[in-house]
């Protein structure tokens, strides 16, 4: 059964009662010695009833954990926090002449990037490999955005513009909501070279995936279908080069925990599912509606998505639940009242959200 952790008012109330029944008198002076000690020897008790809740709270890692607690334990389980990375993709700049290594560029926005490799020219374009100078998702760039260089170049065109791969690879450090998940699923899918949830654990430990779905015989026998997404991205799905890191993952890589190479078995093919995003716009009405109501709708939205996988329907009775328990909203109206349904290959998510106010 469990144990209930008694308050500091019943604490002192509990000690009061000891002391009148040990000094046998009718009751304890409101001021005195007496009431000073009991409720100073009271407060030190509840400091060890929570120091016992917190011991506790370390023993099974949880959300309640400490962070250390989930690295730590993390680690003896064999699943290693994922570390920040760095953006990389080619961008193309129209030039007479290859450009030099370590030469400068950035985004509108402030982002740099410096050259780690550049191609002879053809046809007056040169294709250079950049690399992001801070690590993070901030420096993932999509296909056509604009780089400029930070100082102009001789024969070259100040303004490049990102190839059709795009800049990607860039990850923030792992949350721990997300380690935590890594970790409790290695601990109930334990590795069997090579099952099912071999292959999820196999491509969550890539830097930026944050959810991965594999399918069994998914082009019949020996074959593997996997799916996966990086939702600190604006666009969550995988790009050309995400897929051929997976692959190359897949097929050969060092544990992280013991640096042991492992991979998928010989003769199991491995397709990449390639989701449809499936995008659920609604209208809502917030009461009250102010900016804060609506942030925390918004992240209640944002944490629901992330629960979904693909081919799974979005019952309309989870939306209501993100909307009404939001922080500070007492009553609201939505759009959708009807359970969305998913395709095997489609992703449902958080589509536009239009705030009525009248």
């Amino acid at each position: 059964m469990p144990f209930n952790i008694p308050t500091l008012k019943k604490i002192i109330s509990d000690g009061k009662k000891d002391i009148v029944i040990e000094l046998d008198i009718p009751e304890l002076p409101p001021v005195g010695v007496e009431n000073a000690i009991n409720i100073s020897v009271s407060s030190q008790v509840r400091d060890l009833y929570d120091h016992q809740s917190w011991i506790a709270d370390q023993i099974i890692p949880s959300p309640d954990s400490d962070d250390q607690t989930i690295i730590d334990t993390a680690a003896s389980e064999g699943v290693i926090r994922k570390q920040t990375s760095f953006a990389t993709g080619p961008v193309e700049f129209t030039s007479s002449a290859a450009l030099e290594l370590d030469t400068s560029m950035q985004t509108t926005s402030g982002v740099v990037y410096h050259i780690t490799a550049s191609s002879e020219p053809v046809d007056g374009v040169v294709t250079v490999q950049v690399q992001a100078d801070e690590a993070g998702v901030d420096g993932n760039l999509s296909s056509g955005e604009i780089l400029t260089l930070l100082s102009p170049v001789a024969g070259t065109e100040s303004n490049g513009v990102v190839a059709s791969d795009g800049i990607t690879g860039g990850a923030d450090i792992e949350p721990i909501s997300e380690l935590l998940d890594r970790l409790l699923f290695r601990k109930r899918n334990p590795p069997v070279g090579g099952a099912v949830h071999d292959y999820v654990n196999w491509a969550r430990e890539m830097a930026g995936v944050s959810r991965a779905w594999c399918f069994d015989a998914w082009h019949g026998s020996g074959t593997v279908g996997l799916a996966w997404v990086y939702d600190d991205r604006t666009d969550i799905t995988p790009t050309a080069t995400d897929r051929a890191s997976m692959e190359t993952y897949l097929f050969r890589h060092a544990d992280p925990a013991t640096g042991n190479y492992v991979g998928k078995p010989g003769g199991i093919e491995v397709w990449p599912v390639e989701l449809q995003l499936k995008p659920v716009d609604m209208s809502i009405k917030l009461t009250p509606d102010s900016a804060a109501t609506r942030t925390a709708v918004l992240t209640n939205l944002s944490t629901l998505q992330k629960t979904l996988s693909p081919g799974q329907k979005l019952p309309v009775s989870a939306l209501r639940t993100a909307v009404g328990s939001a922080s500070g909203v007492t009553d609201y109206t939505l759009s959708v009242d009807a359970d969305i349904p998913a395709e095997t290959n489609e992703l449902i998510t958080t589509g536009d959200v239009t705030w009525l106010t009248a």
